[in-house]
Order: C-alpha cells, then sequence, then structure tokens
C-alpha cells in the first residue's frame, strides 16, 4: 500500500492546533491509517493508507480528516471558485483513442520545497491509485503564463506533429520518434499500442501543452518562477479523471492557492466546467445505519457522526431518512454500506459496544484448517514454503511437463495482458519446477513445496469450475532421487495416520523417469503421483542436477 511521511511542524500549521507525537500515534489510527514508523527525534510519523483512499495522499488530505476527528473543523469543506474565462475545447477525434480530459486553473502558486515535494508525489500516488500507471488518468502541470487559450484537445496522425518534449535532448521529435526513442515514451508506449491516431493539447498558437499520458511540452515547465498552473487531466474513465482533479486541485487549495474553473467543450457530449466540487448526494435509513454498527444513535447524534468525518447530514423529507453529502474528492463511497464505516469512525471505535453476534465467531474453514496442518508437517520434514499464481503458461504446464494438453479442457483467459498468464493451473508442480529454475543458483539442497489451489473444468458446477487443494513438493540437488522423495511421503502419511493405507504402485508417466515413478494410492484410489522428474523436463528448465517431486490431492483426506 503507498506510504506518506508526515512532518509533526507542517502538520501543526496544517490542522490548526499543537499536535503531540504520542498521541498523534494513536489518532491516525482512527482515521484509517496505518503506522509504518514514528521517528521521535526527527518528529515525522509514517502512515500507510488504502488506495481507495487517494485524497490521503498528501498532508493536506490528511490534516482535513484531523480538524473533523478533533471537531476543529466539520462538515464537507467549501472552496471558493471562480471563472477562469478559459476554454477547453475537444475534439471528436479523441474518442478513438482516450476520449475525456478535464481541467482547471491554480492561481498564486507560491511553495515551499515542501509543498513542491508534495505536488510532486500526490501525482505519483494518482497516477498510481487512480489512474492505474496512467492508463486510465494522466495529469499534466503546466505553466499557464507562457501559454494561451483557448486550447484544443485532438487526436493526430504520429508522425504530424513535432515538439520539443520534457527532459529530452532538447530538439524537436514527433510523436512516433518520442514513443521510440524519449525515456518515457519507451515506459508508456505500451498504452498507445495498436492506436491510429495519439492525443494532443496544443495552446492558439498551436503550441505543444502536452502529449498525453506521456509526456509534457517544454514550454510549459514549471519553474520556481511559476505562480499560476493550467492542469490537464486525461483518460479513459470520465468519474477518474475528475476525482483525481478534484483531489489535486483541493491539494493546492489548502496550501493557499486559488481554484479558478475551465469551460471544456465536447464537440459530441454536454459542455462541463470543472473542477466540479458539488459534493455528491445521498439518501439513507437511519436504522440500516443503525443495524450495521449495533447502535441506537438519534438522527442529531448520526448527523454529528458524519460532520466530523468531514460529510454533511440533515433529516431527510422521508420519514427515518438522512440526506448525505459526499465531499468530491472522496472516491470510496459506493454503496450505502460505506456511510456504516464512516458513521462509525465519526462516532469512534472505542466508544462502541463490545459486543458479539449471535454466530458471529469465525473460524477456520475445514480445508484451511487440514492446508495448514499439512504445511506444519512439510515444514517439519525440511521443505521450505512457495507461492505461486494459479494464473499459469500453457506451454510451460503442459509442453515443458510432457503433458498432452487439450484446449477444450482447460480455463481459458480471454485476451490475456500477458502471454505468461494464459490459463489456470491444473496442477501445482510446474510452477514448482519454475520457482527451482529462478532460484537455481542459490545454494543446494533446494527442498520447497506448495499447498494451494487447482481449478478443474467441471460441468456441474453453477460457475463451469471447480477449485481443488493440492500439495506439491520438490527436491533439488546432486543427490535427489526417488528414495528421498519416497522417505517424505512417508513422513506425511505417518503424521497423517495413512502409513498403513496408502501404496505407490509403479506406473508410467511421462512427467517422470520410466521405473522411478509411482501411483499414490489410498484404498485402490490414486491421489497423486510420485517420482524423478524425466531429463527431458530439466532441460527445458535449464537445471543441471536431478529433481524428485510428488503432488497429492489433499481434498481426498477431508
Amino acid at each position: 500500500m503507498p506510504t506518506l511521511e508526515l512532518k509533526i511542524e507542517r502538520l501543526e500549521r496544517l490542522v490548526g492546533k499543537e499536535l503531540n507525537i504520542k498521541d498523534l500515534e494513536y489518532d491516525l489510527q482512527w482515521i484509517s491509517l496505518d503506522l509504518e514508523d514514528v521517528n521521535e527525534e526527527e518528529q515525522t510519523i509514517k502512515v500507510e493508507y488504502n488506495p481507495n483512499r487517494p485524497d490521503f495522499s498528501s498532508p493536506e488530505g490528511i490534516a482535513r480528516a484531523l480538524k473533523g476527528y478533533y471537531e476543529l473543523e466539520t462538515g464537507v469543506p467549501e472552496y471558493e471558485m471562480n471563472s477562469s474565462g478559459i476554454t477547453l475545447n475537444v475534439s471528436s477525434e479523441v474518442k478513438k483513442v482516450r476520449p475525456y480530459i478535464v481541467a482547471g486553473v491554480v492561481r498564486e502558486v507560491f511553495l515551499d520545497e515542501d509543498e513542491v515535494a508534495t505536488l510532486m508525489n500526490i501525482q505519483e500516488h494518482l497516477h498510481w491509485a487512480v489512474g492505474r500507471d496512467r492508463k486510465k488518468v494522466a495529469i499534466g502541470v503546466h505553466d499557464l503564463d507562457k501559454i494561451e487559450q483557448p486550447f484544443l484537445y485532438t487526436a493526430v496522425k504520429p508522425d504530424s506533429v513535432s515538439f520539443i518534449p520534457l527532459h529530452g535532448d532538447g530538439y524537436p521529435m514527433n510523436l512516433e520518434e518520442i514513443l521510440l526513442l524519449h525515456d518515457k515514451g519507451i515506459e508508456y508506449a505500451h498504452i498507445l499500442e495498436g492506436k491510429e491516431v495519439y492525443p494532443i493539447i496544443f495552446d492558439k498558437k498551436d503550441q505543444v501543452l502536452s502529449f498525453p499520458p506521456v509526456i509534457n511540452g517544454v514550454i510549459t515547465t514549471v519553474t520556481e518562477k511559476t505562480e499560476n498552473l493550467f492542469l490537464d487531466l486525461t483518460g479513459t474513465d470520465f468519474d477518474a479523471i475528475n476525482l483525481a482533479l478534484n483531489i489535486l486541485s483541493t491539494t493546492l487549495a489548502d496550501m493557499g492557492a486559488k481554484i479558478e474553473t475551465v469551460n471544456v467543450n465536447y464537440e459530441e457530449r454536454d459542455d462541463i466546467i470543472t473542477p466540479n466540487l458539488e459534493p455528491r448526494k445521498w439518501e439513507l435509513s437511519i436504522d440500516y445505519i443503525n443495524d450495521y454498527i449495533g447502535l441506537n444513535l438519534t438522527p442529531d447524534e448520526m448527523i454529528k457522526c458524519f460532520e466530523k468525518v468531514r460529510m454533511n447530514a440533515k433529516k431527510s423529507k422521508k420519514k427515518g431518512m438522512l440526506d448525505i453529502w459526499v465531499p468530491a474528492f472522496r472516491g470510496d463511497i459506493m454503496h450505502p454500506v460505506d456511510f456504516t464505516e464512516e458513521c462509525a469512525i465519526g462516532y469512534n471505535y472505542l466508544n462502541l459496544p463490545k459486543t458479539i453476534r449471535e454466530g458471529g465467531i469465525g473460524e477456520y474453514h475445514p480445508v484451511q484448517e487440514f492446508s495448514n496442518t499439512i504445511r506444519k508437517i512439510m515444514i517439519g520434514a525440511g521443505y521450505l514454503e512457495v507461492l505461486n499464481f494459479i494464473l499459469t503458461n500453457k506451454t510451460r504446464h503442459y509442453d515443458f511437463m510432457n503433458q498432452e494438453k487439450v484446449e477444450s479442457e482447460l480455463v481459458q483467459i480471454k485476451n490475456p495482458v500477458s502471454k505468461e498468464y494464459n490459463t489456470t493451473r491444473t496442477t501445482i508442480l510446474h510452477k514448482l519446477m519454475e520457482t527451482i529454475a529462478y532460484n537455481r543458483s542459490e545454494e543446494k539442497p533446494i527442498r520447497i513445496f506448495e499447498v494451494g489451489d487447482i481449478i478443474q473444468l467441471d460441468a456441474s458446477e453453477e460457475t463451469g469450475a471447480k477449485r481443488r487443494i493440492h500439495l506439491a513438493a520438490a527436491t533439488y540437488h546432486e543427490n535427489a532421487d526417488f528414495t528421498e522423495i519416497r522417505s517424505t511421503i512417508d513422513f506425511i502419511m505417518t503424521a497423517l495416520g495413512y502409513k498403513k493405507d496408502f501404496e505407490i504402485v509403479p506406473n508410467d508417466n511421462p512427467t517422470y523417469l520410466n521405473g522411478r515413478y509411482g501411483d499414490i494410492m489410498i484404498n485402490d484410489t490414486k491421489i497423486g503421483e510420485i517420482g524423478e522428474i524425466h531429463p527431458e523436463i530439466l532441460n527445458r528448465f535449464k537445471l543441471e542436477f536431478p529433481v524428485s517431486a510428488l503432488e497429492i490431492n489433499l481434498e481426498t483426506f477431508l
């Protein structure tokens, strides 16, 4: 999860009261932050916040919440906004590549060193948490005084426009060249892969402000002399770019800057004015909230709780209901149940009655409990646990392991992001072979195991597939052989109380050496396989020493 370092002195200035670092350690946890580190000597606290709270990506956002917690300032924060008179026109061409844009103006930006660092940090966090590394949202920050409106957001052929990109070598490059030669172009070229046109933002003089989501033009470089900013946010999700703009602009406003709106004129949809900081209205049942958190709050008491978490609330015209307004910088409120958490935070978790509802005591699922037992047995046998993805690669799963691949019997991943993960595993052993291959230079012997899920197609299941829990183990070193892995299965069966009930029946399996493989049987039912891995497979995984391995279906024992 993302982290943020808070300087107590700066936080005091933002909150408007003296803060004790010991008290702050305690209080921050009750506004949904986790403590990462506390440095009393330097008077700093490092906190971790949930990705669904990108408004906590700056000290200003956290100070905003603390003001409510301390009841210094409650309700939805109010921000004065004037019109900048600036127009941003949006061409219909951008629908083909990156259809949405919003913008804002921030004036009288006089930032100290810490605030400049915050501005850079919040962009990075928003690109990650909201923007999915610029694919969904990309942010551009420009020196407004170096450009002239109206601005135009359009899409052009890759070789039709040239400009000097920021952090380049100082000479003009067309868009195609930027993707091939510029560091940022190389990093983000995949977002525009396969597109016939690329997005671009011009000013009145046809100067290039930005080539989103890749790089800005050098013409709008922000320096220490910059006083007025133009913000552009482009993306594929209209709600996401609005949220990111609202967080960025309110953070700058909390630093003392002034927010101004921009008229964004789309060719094929309604014109809009951004940023739009109008709170979103919800209507909630008072009984619904009380029932969830086990309280019997009156409407007035509940309203106070919501105001402490920086929301507005009042009694609805409908009996038993509350009207609640959520600030525009909060993107995590998506369902009525989210308000129950906010009410509990405002009430303070410590004040909640310590009760346990009937049937409210949890326990491990029998499968998980048995899996944990197997893990302890394997650790006792001298093996190290590894964890691998359920998603896997068909070639390594089947071809590398000398197993026949029947496409109709596999779970197929539609449009996989990577060819590395185009199906789900039906066994675990090949993943252990991969793990050994990645660590083959480590000290020997390598003895590893995994207890995990495999997926099998099953038409009788509602989902068309079923999960099964398997154990796989492998040992890799100069003297690894059948005897060693046989002693491991003996140890497992003895620990489980099945020593007299199982047997190894010799058989043939192309994954293993002939004569050094057997089916693991209990009461004439095959539950697994054991043996020495075939040399052809060792060569495919580039392993120089032998591997002996086993795999068992653990659900046999449940």
